[in-house]
């Protein structure tokens, strides 16, 4: 049985509108341990990449606006989740969630809300080999985990990871799947960031994974991707194009 348990979409809009938009939901799905994940889910063109986006601490899935705007217009589609203990995903068994309140062994445990949110992918015939996971400051090693735990996207954008958050340590997932295409980025003035995102991309070159290193344009996080400032915001659906030739 899958991990997920789907329950259902939650809001359909503007019905029979012509824009990509058209398709966005808000959809709710179970992780396996019961708590019930709020995600905005966008549709792609028939065969392309779906990004499951995953915030920063403390934000929610509406930091990835910008970036869901420049995938619409290449075609590729996107589930942007709130973690649990954000936004909208508060209901766990045993009580409200609260990120405020998580030890280090329930911030470990996160990674199962991106497992199952490409399992809920999988339910819309999303297969992982169209997967992309994009995550944002611990989102980008919550990613990492994911991958190490099995799933098996066609590329991994991490957007200033950090060699520890939470006590989830990014370096420690690199040797835990094969050649998956990675794209790192962090901004020079986010210096822990900046130094984390040098180390990991030189760990991953060491191993032969298909790393590239981008420079944001300040900002940490989501907070990278600036329609004033584009370069970081461009770069990545045009990254995700080629994934297919770098496998």
């Amino acid at each position: 049985m899958s991990r997920a348990k789907i329950i259902l979409p939650v809001l359909a809009l503007a019905a029979g509108a012509s824009t990509p938009a058209a398709c966005r939901e808000t959809v709710s799905f179970k992780t396996s341990g019961g708590c019930v994940l709020q995600a905005v889910y966008q549709a792609a063109s028939s065969g392309s990449y779906v990004f499951i986006n995953t915030h920063g601490l403390g934000s929610n899935r509406d930091e990835w606006r910008s970036l869901e705007g420049r995938l619409e217009k290449k075609g590729y589609g996107y589930l942007s989740l709130d973690l649990r203990g954000h936004g909208g995903s508060a209901r766990c068994p045993g009580g409200r969630a609260d990120y405020k309140t998580f030890s280090a062994a329930q911030w470990a445990e996160l990674s199962a809300d991106i497992r199952a949110a490409a399992d809920y992918l999988k339910s819309r015939k999303v297969p992982q080999e169209r997967l992309v996971l994009c995550g944002a400051s611990i989102g980008a090693n919550l990613s990492l985990k994911a991958a190490a735990e099995g799933l098996r996207p066609a590329g991994i954008a991490l957007l200033s990871p950090g060699l520890s958050y939470a006590g989830i340590e990014a370096g420690a997932y690199l040797e835990g799947f094969g050649a998956i295409p990675l794209l790192i980025a962090a901004s020079r003035d986010d210096a822990y960031a900046w130094e984390s995102a040098g180390q990991l991309t030189a760990r991953a070159k060491v191993r032969g994974l298909p790393a590239v290193f981008r420079a944001g344009p300040g900002g940490h996080g989501a907070n990278m991707l600036l329609d004033a400032r584009p370069e970081l915001l461009d770069y990545i659906p045009g990254w995700t194009g080629k994934l297919r030739h770098t496998r």
